[in-house]
């Protein structure tokens, strides 16, 4: 039984691990998009920032549509941007669930077989106990009379 246990342990650790790089490739994703998200901000704060400026100075109105148009254009990127990172958090969070569940199982199995073992010890030294004082009762009552 303990081969078995051992093997669903490495098995599990095996897992563990695919569930670890799983996790960091999907944080490294969440991160990409939270980059990417904040340079859309960025560069919608700097357009917006432009427009301003150049409408204290005077703009047609075609400039001013243009810019509006490129700043709506940002606003529906960053809102796409956002629903993806959105889903991106969630698949972060589930393969940090399907890591933790994981390791727990292994953990399970280590505590099982570390109790499994320790009472296969016990087991044995009351074993040997049992046979000294077996040996020890045998020696008493088979010793050689003084003379």
């Amino acid at each position: 039984m303990s081969k078995a246990i051992q093997l669903l342990i490495e098995r599990l650790r095996q897992a563990e691990d695919r569930a670890v790089r799983a996790m960091a490739s999907a944080r490294t994703e969440q991160q990409r998009y939270e980059t990417h998200l904040d340079a859309l901000n960025q560069y919608r704060e700097n357009y917006s920032g432009q427009l301003t400026e150049l409408g204290s100075q005077g703009l047609t109105s075609f400039q001013f549509g243009h810019y509006q148009a490129f700043i709506n254009k940002l606003d529906h990127a960053s809102q796409q941007q956002l629903q993806g990172l959105r889903q991106v958090r969630q698949t972060t969070e589930k393969r940090r669930q399907e890591w933790l569940d994981v390791q727990q199982q292994r953990k399970a199995l280590e505590t099982l077989e570390q109790r499994k073992a320790a009472k296969e010890l016990l087991k044995q030294a009351r074993s040997e106990q049992k046979m000294l004082d077996e040996f020890a009762t045998f020696r008493f009552f088979h010793r050689q009379p003084e003379s």
